[in-house]
């Protein structure tokens, strides 16, 4: 068995990174999952289509369908100067509640008791930014930013779709979008078996303030797609 030092790489770095032993590293789980995903490239999200990202830090307030959810939900996100943010704001059912600080992206909302009844919507202005649908109690959206200061490294990538056949494929692509507004569309492929994984020897690298989504199509009629990644957040030195 061995023995962690935090001065020596071990055989099981990565669990030590899921444990929190690495003072500069953190794992980053993230997974995207839509219900109907067409013939025309869209964000893999449970809200549906292709996600906005906003163009500044916008007050945006928390809501659930239901009369029956009021506890309390951690929304992550990242400020104006692509700082991270972590807030926890109290639903009041359907009544709308104000996020105190303004947020230029959310990377996550998890609820932090019971089960949602309703679908919570994180919005400004009539556009959703995170969708925690109904009982899941997370938001379930292949999207990130990378917090300034910080580079992401993705290790797996796992796409799954039930409906996909020989005769019915899928597209699946990553987009990145830079701080200066340059769009990537890169890694693009196609699948026809239910899943498909993507274990990188060599890690994929995000830098700082880079939007990134995983976006699908499908080659006829509509699919349930999801997305998993496996990403490791570390600390520029």
């Amino acid at each position: 068995m061995y023995q962690y030092h935090y001065q020596r790489p071990t055989p099981h770095l990565l669990f030590d990174i899921a444990q929190g032993k690495m003072y500069d590293s953190e794992a980053v789980n993230i997974f995207g999952f839509n219900r109907a995903v067409g013939s025309a490239f869209e964000t893999v999200w449970n809200d549906g289509d292709t996600y906005a990202f906003p163009s500044a830090a916008l007050s945006m307030t928390i809501v659930s369908s239901s009369a029956s959810d009021t506890m309390d939900v951690l929304v992550v996100g990242l400020d104006a100067n692509y700082n991270e943010v972590q807030q926890t704001v109290t639903l009041t059912g359907t009544d709308a509640v104000t996020i105190p600080t303004a947020l230029y992206r959310i990377n996550s909302a998890i609820i932090l008791a019971g089960s949602n009844v309703g679908n919570i919507t994180i919005a400004s202005g009539g556009v959703t930014y995170a969708f925690i649908e109904a009982e899941l109690g997370t938001t379930q959206a292949c999207i990130y930013t990378v917090p300034a200061g910080y580079d992401l490294y993705l290790f797996r990538i796992t796409a799954n779709s039930a409906t996909a056949t020989g005769s019915q494929y899928l597209f699946i692509r990553n987009a990145i979008r830079s701080s200066t507004g340059r769009w990537l569309k890169v890694a693009e492929a196609t699948f026809s078996q239910s899943q498909v994984n993507y274990d990188r020897q060599v890690p994929f690298k995000i830098t700082e303030k880079n939007d990134f989504q995983f976006e699908a199509k499908s080659s006829a009629s509509t699919n349930e797609v999801s997305i998993f990644v496996e990403a490791v957040l570390v600390k520029r030195s």
